[in-house]
């Protein structure tokens, strides 16, 4: 009896989810390549095998719903080890597809080994699968449709890589074009299963099945298979979805800073004046060149990159060929150039450039392209030559020139420095600068180094200085402060002048000046001679008389003390009287050095009106004072002051020799602005004229008949040389006015 083949039919409803489930696992698998295909290192391995087990349970699933469709008349089990090795065989398919769609490139011998691969993994499933089944029946295959089904298999594996490969890269939304190519590999895969399942028969076998390790499928069990499917591949797509946010927001958040950079690159390079560049060798046409580049050479961007021999144009023609050559020798020898030259623009502006290339090589090692920078240097340029010429100022001084840093230590010393003190340069670099300093003068630098630090500058500042071989120098030293960009002060730069010979100088002049003055108070006490013995005169004469009156007291029958002492009293007065005339033209007369001391200008005015009262007397001068009360001392010379005063009064009693009416002197003093107090001297002789206000005071000019015309010079020189000054104006309504300034002790010390 021949046995008769199992008819089956097929569940066209789980037939529909075979084929949902395929086209859901191919939009997995499209999705998932992109992931693959994105990431790198651990991260590839990762969502290769997470991609390829969420691809393979999702064409596992579908098989094997597609194997539940077909519906025998007898019951049929599942050999679950085996139904899990048909999985594993569908995982390890999906591994080969997600590794060879993930590569960068894919060519034809890829895609054939990797649709061969893929697809006898798919058949492999299949069969696997179908030799799972435990039922009371034989299974046997036709050849042709096996060989058919696997064909298909390997065929529809490459169309999968391909249209795989294909989207990969699909990034907008749910992705139409992927879309569709998952409804075409959905509905491709099943065709495989489906023929394979044609090649199956099933003849009734007396033998009852093995059902160890067998399970049988109810509708539930399948609901949860497909539930589980979509599960795991919606899981994937959700894993793959959120991956491809963060990978996108990562992206943005990259584009975002990389604009950021090229736009911090170029506010660098317009900063430091660099322009980056990148030209072709072959051709000489530029690949790249940056917004610093066209604004540093003076080109429109808007006009296009110019050519290579327009730059050689626009450089300046004595460097052109120098350029040319470093860049000629660079490309003989493949190697790095830099080379600085200037350049002409087009308003005949010049600029000084540095550039810098590096050669890129091709896979042969053929010198392609050139890269590199140029920076302006023009301002650098013209600080070196500014700082060249200043040192040639410096070395070429004969005024010494040296730095040293605020403790002291020599920092530079010029040639000037080496004739001036006798040290050279190496001898004093490093050095302090104590040695140049006699002992006894060291705190002068101390005071000097703290008004430095203040920021303040020191100005002809005359001191001593000591030279190597041990001799003292005069010099006037003008020091400024050194500070470093933040400000703050490091160190001094020092200006020494020798004033050795000026010092002399003015020692000598002071001494003819005090010779002059000693010479003119001589001239002027001899005008003097007459009045100055009249003064003199009275107290002695009054002496004798008081003489003879006591000496008659005393000669009496009775004599009579009490009017004796008085009159030996009042001898003694009219002797001290006539000393202390006689002791302030001694002090006039006398010859020296003029001494500088707290002097009260008021008691020197009242002095020499003592002495020169009797001569006014003579000229029937009245004089009257208005001297104010607590008026400060000054520091001077009082000899010299009552010069001053002597020549003022007695050019003011001569002006009035020959006037008719009032004939009145006023000696004034008063407090006056900064620190000065104002001396005045006014007559009412016969004026000054408006133009000779000044003349008068110049060497040898005079108005008198008998005069030098040194008194009003020497007296001016006198009061400039105390630091105030003299000068003449009218006295209305008659004759003429003398004031000079003189400052106070405050003054002084300010």
């Amino acid at each position: 009896m021949v046995a008769m083949n199992l008819t089956g039919s097929y569940n066209y409803a789980l037939v529909a989810l075979s084929v949902l489930i395929a086209m859901f696992a191919s939009y997995a698998a499209l999705d998932l390549a992109g992931r693959v295909t994105a990431a790198g290192g651990w991260t590839r391995a990762v969502w290769l095998l997470g991609g390829a087990g969420a691809m393979g349970t999702g064409i596992w699933s579908m098989h094997y719903i597609g194997m539940l469709a077909f519906i025998l008349p007898i019951p049929v089990a599942y050999h679950w080890p085996t139904v899990l090795l048909s999985l594993f065989a569908a995982i390890l398919a999906s591994v080969i597809a997600l590794d060879v769609v993930s590569r960068p490139k894919m060519g034809a011998s890829r895609a054939v080994a990797g649709s061969v691969l893929m697809g006898s993994g798919i058949a492999s499933m299949h069969y696997i699968g179908m030799a799972a089944m435990r039922l009371p029946a034989i299974c046997q295959f036709n050849s042709s449709l096996v060989v058919m089904s696997v064909v298909f298999a390997v065929l529809i594996s490459f169309a999968a890589i391909w249209i795989t490969f294909h989207f990969r890269d699909e990034k907008t939304g749910i992705g139409w074009e992927k879309l569709a190519g998952a409804v075409v590999m959905g509905a491709a895969i099943p065709v495989m299963h489906y023929t394979g399942m044609a090649a199956a028969s099933f003849t009734p076998s007396g033998t009852p099945a093995d059902l160890s390790h067998a399970v049988s499928i109810s509708t539930l069990g399948t609901a949860g298979i497909t539930a589980v499917t979509f599960v795991v591949l919606g899981l994937a797509l959700l894993t793959s979805w959120v991956d491809r946010r963060f990978a996108t927001q990562t992206l943005e958040l990259q584009e975002e800073k990389l604009q950021r950079s090229e736009a911090y690159l170029a506010e660098a390079q317009r900063l430091t004046h660099t322009g980056s560049w990148a030209w072709r060798v072959a051709g000489g046409d530029a690949l790249h060149l940056s917004e610093e580049w066209y604004r540093i050479y003076g080109f429109d961007p808007e006009n296009g990159p110019p050519a290579f021999e327009q730059l050689l144009q626009r450089t300046h023609p004595e460097d052109r060929a120098r350029l040319k050559g470093a860049i000629d020798r660079a490309i003989d020898r493949k190697s790095d150039y830099e080379v600085e030259f200037r350049i002409v623009l087009p308003d005949d502006t010049t600029k000084y450039i540095h550039t810098v290339g590096h050669p890129i090589l091709n896979a042969s090692g053929d010198l392609v392209q050139f890269v590199g920078s140029s920076t302006d240097i023009t301002e650098r340029k013209r600080a070196e030559q500014a700082t060249c010429l200043l040192a040639a100022i410096v070395e070429s001084s004969h005024d010494a020139i040296v730095s040293k840093s605020l403790n002291g230590v020599i920092t530079s010393w010029n040639k000037g420095a080496e004739r001036l003190f006798g040290y050279a340069a190496e001898e004093a670099v490093g050095q302090n600068i104590t040695m140049i300093i006699p002992p006894e003068r060291r705190d002068e630098e101390r005071m000097i180094v703290e008004q430095l630090t203040r920021g303040d500058r020191v100005d002809h500042f005359e001191t001593v200085r000591r030279r190597k071989d041990g001799s003292l120098i005069d010099v006037s030293l003008t020091i400024s402060p050194m500070k470093d960009a933040s400000g703050r002060v490091v160190g001094a730069s020092k200006l020494a002048r020798d004033i050795t010979e000026r010092k002399r100088a003015e020692e000598a002049l002071r001494q003819a000046q005090t010779d002059l003055a000693h010479a003119s108070r001589l001239t002027t006490m001899g005008e003097l001679t007459a009045s100055l013995a009249h003064e003199v005169k009275q107290p002695i004469a009054a002496a004798v008389t008081d003489a003879n009156t006591c000496v008659r007291w005393i000669t009496r029958d009775e004599p009579d003390l009490k009017e004796a002492r008085e009159a030996a009293w009042r001898i003694v007065k009219d002797a001290e009287r006539a000393s202390e005339i006689i002791n302030r033209v001694r002090l006039l007369f006398k010859k020296g050095t003029p001494q500088r001391e707290l002097v009260d200008v008021n008691e020197v005015a009242r002095e020499m009106i003592v002495l020169l009262g009797d001569e006014a007397s003579r000229h029937s001068i009245s004089v009257r004072t208005e001297l104010a009360e607590d008026l400060p001392h000054v520091i001077g010379d009082r000899v010299q002051l009552q010069q001053v005063l002597m020549n003022l009064i007695v050019n003011a009693v001569d002006a009035m020799h020959d006037v008719d009416g009032q004939r009145e002197l006023i000696i004034k003093s008063q407090p006056a602005e900064n620190n000065e107090v104002l001396l005045s001297v006014s007559d009412t002789g016969v004026g000054l004229p408006r133009q000779q206000a000044d003349q008068i005071f110049n060497a040898f000019f005079t108005t008198k008949t008998h005069g030098t015309g040194m008194g009003l010079r020497i007296s001016r020189s006198i009061i400039e040389s105390h630091g105030g000054r003299l000068w003449a104006a009218g006295n209305s309504p008659r004759g003429a006015r003398f004031c000079f300034t003189l400052p106070t002790k405050a003054g002084t010390h300010e």
